[in-house]
C-alpha cells in the first residue's frame, strides 16, 4: 500500500503593513536628506576680526560666534554687516560667510620734511618712505613701519620722522708743495669746487701736478676724489746732456781720417 503525496503550496502572502511603509519612506528620507550633526568643526576666520573670547571647536549646534576687530582694525562706520554667525545642525553657519566689518587703522599725518619726499600711506601694516632733494642728506631712518603701538591696539609709526640737511664738506687736505682755491673757507657747499696748484719751486727742482687738479663736494664731508700732490723733477739745465757732444767727435774722426787717405793718395 502505497501513500499518496499532496502538492506542495506556496504559503499566503502577508499584506505590507503600515509600519513597514513608514520605514520605507524613513530610509529614502534618510537617504535624500544628510543626517544632522552634533557639531560645527570649525570656526570661520576672517582678516579684519576675530571670535570674541577665542572658542575651541567643536560647537554644538546653536551656537553663536560673536566677531570683534583685530589689533590694528576698527569698525566700519556706519555698521550695515553682521558680526555673529550661528551653527547650524547640519554642521554649517548661518549666515555661511560674513563680510569684513572693520577696516586697518591709520597713524598719524606725517607731513613731507623740508627740502625733501614723502611716499607711501598711513595705514596699519604699511610704510612711508622718506627721501631728500639734491643737495641734502637724510638724517634719521628712510623707511617708517605704521604697526602696533605699546598699548596693542593703537597704532604708531615705528620711528621719528627723518630731517633732510644740508650737504656741507669741511676744506681738503692740505698738500705739500701746493694750495688749493678758497682755502681760507671753513665750509663748502653741495657741488662747490677747489682746484689744486703746485707752488713755484725755490730750489733745483720744479714741481708738478700728479692726480685730480679739480675736487668737488659731493656728499657730507666727502669730496670727489683725494687730493692730488706735487713732485719735483729736474730742470732742462740739470738734465743729462745730450748725445750731440758725442756726435761732435764721430764727425771729427770721419774728417780725419778723410784727410790721411786723401795725403796717402796724393
Amino acid at each position: 500500500m502505497t501513500a499518496s503525496r499532496r502538492p506542495r503550496t506556496a504559503p499566503p502572502r502577508r499584506p505590507c503593513s503600515s509600519w513597514s511603509s513608514a520605514g520605507i519612506l524613513l530610509v529614502t528620507l534618510a537617504l535624500r536628506f544628510p543626517a544632522p550633526t552634533d557639531a560645527c568643526d570649525e570656526i570661520p576666520r576672517y582678516e579684519s576680526m576675530k571670535a570674541k573670547g577665542n572658542p575651541v571647536p567643536p560647537v554644538s549646534p546653536g551656537f553663536a560666534v560673536e566677531y570683534e576687530c583685530r589689533p590694528g582694525y576698527r569698525l566700519i562706520v556706519p555698521l550695515v554687516r553682521p558680526t555673529t554667525t550661528v551653527c547650524q545642525p547640519d554642521g554649517t553657519w548661518a549666515p555661511p560667510r560674513l563680510q569684513e566689518a572693520c577696516t586697518r587703522k591709520s597713524c598719524p599725518q606725517r607731513a613731507e620734511p623740508l627740502n625733501g619726499r614723502l611716499e607711501g600711506n598711513f595705514q596699519f601694516g604699511s610704510q612711508a618712505n622718506y627721501s631728500c632733494n639734491e643737495g641734502y642728506y637724510l638724517v634719521g631712518t628712510p623707511v617708517l613701519r605704521c604697526e602696533l603701538a605699546g598699548d596693542g591696539k593703537n597704532v604708531d609709526w615705528s620711528a621719528d620722522p627723518p630731517q633732510c640737511e644740508k650737504i656741507l664738506c669741511q676744506p681738503p687736505k692740505q698738500i705739500e708743495n701746493g694750495i688749493f682755491s678758497n682755502s681760507h673757507k671753513d665750509t663748502f657747499e653741495y657741488n662747490e669746487m677747489v682746484t689744486y696748484r703746485c707752488n713755484p719751486s725755490t730750489g733745483p727742482d720744479e714741481y708738478s701736478l700728479v692726480g685730480e687738479s679739480r675736487l668737488i663736494c659731493s656728499g657730507p664731508n666727502k669730496w670727489s676724489s683725494d687730493p692730488p700732490e706735487c713732485k719735483g723733477h729736474p730742470t732742462p739745465s740739470d738734465k743729462t746732456p745730450s748725445n750731440t757732444s758725442g756726435a761732435g767727435v764721430i764727425v771729427a774722426i770721419v774728417l780725419a781720417v778723410g784727410a790721411f787717405l786723401e795725403l796717402i793718395v796724393i
